[in-house]
């Protein structure tokens, strides 16, 4: 059985996490905060969230996992929103009290390190959570629009994702075509495959399978897809949705492309590369472990059940 939370209503408190790296910079805290205050909700920062320390943690572990905890916890948060990712949930995975989180279901919202928390809350709770931009990311009118829609329960069942433009639409690259049905998974493509072997990677079989990068090189990109096919996790999902990922310096896109391609359009189910997923200006706001169906010829998403619960 799924656990869901309920949509975001304006005027609702907002928790945000440092799970992972932190800002250093209080002008680009504001901001991020501004970006959250401005879709009419109300925040408020954890304590490791307002850390500003060197190295790639926004504090210590224990600062991290309490932050987390104390925010969740709190009746008067109604959700919960990653200020950033970079690195450091995984470490924070086998600390979690999962089943004081299950007591009081929230919408948690980030993406890239992120990806590790939602892929754990799903495979030892089966919760929805939302991989859409961290507050910091939070800037463009498309990302904003569209996670407000998705996450004030706006966005219905029978609905198909919009595309920013026409033109993104048009740079879609179907590797192999076809239309797919099942639970909509995945994140980041460093992320995920650090969870292979773990009790936080989700079973995959029959999954909408998502992907996202940022500044890995073609090579590593190769190694990563390597490492999930020889693994078998990815043998038996339905479908793979490719975020448009950005080079490293020296690469380009088509590179990265056919790296993809050459991986992963020998799996038998449909492949397509750059929905509007992961490190972009304009990016989508999904919800993990919600069911959908996908025409990926079309690029299209539609949800098949709520990511609320309406009872």
């Amino acid at each position: 059985m799924k656990l869901k939370s309920n949509p975001l209503m304006p005027g609702d408190l907002v928790g945000v996490i440092a799970p992972a790296s932190p800002v250093h910079q209080g002008e680009e805290l504001a901001k991020a905060i501004n970006n959250l205050e401005s879709l009419g909700f109300r925040t408020l920062l954890g304590a490791a969230a307002m850390i500003s320390q060197g190295g790639f943690l926004a504090g210590s572990d224990q600062a991290r996992l309490e932050e987390l905890m104390d925010l969740w916890t709190d009746p008067q948060v109604k959700g919960i929103w990653a200020l950033r990712g970079g690195y450091g949930t995984l470490r924070l995975l086998g600390q979690l009290d999962y089943q004081m989180i299950a007591r009081v279901p929230k919408p948690l919202i980030g993406f890239s390190d992120i990806t590790a928390l939602e892929l754990a809350l799903w495979s030892k709770l089966s919760l929805v959570s939302f991989h859409g931009p961290v507050l910091t990311k939070l800037t463009s009118e498309f990302s904003r629009n569209q996670g407000y829609q998705m996450l004030s329960g706006k966005f219905m069942p029978g609905m198909e994702l919009p595309w920013n433009s026409k033109e993104n639409l048009a740079r879609l690259v179907v590797f192999k075509p076809g239309r797919a049905g099942g639970v909509l998974l995945g994140g980041n493509l460093v992320t995920l495959v650090s969870l292979i072997g773990t009790e936080y990677l989700p079973e995959l079989q029959g999954a909408i399978l998502f992907l996202e990068e940022v500044e890995e090189a073609g090579y590593r990109i190769d190694r990563l897809l390597s490492q999930l096919l020889l693994s078998g996790v990815i043998d038996r999902v339905s479908a793979i949705l490719i975020g448009q990922c950005v080079p490293v310096a020296g690469e380009t896109e088509k590179h990265l492309q056919k790296i993809f391609w050459e991986r992963l359009s020998g799996l038998g189910c449909p492949v397509a590369y750059g929905f509007p997923i992961g490190h972009l200006l304009e990016q989508w706001t999904l919800p993990q472990g919600v069911l959908v169906e996908v025409d990926l010829e079309r690029g299209a998403i539609c949800l098949l059940e709520s990511p609320w619960d309406l009872m």
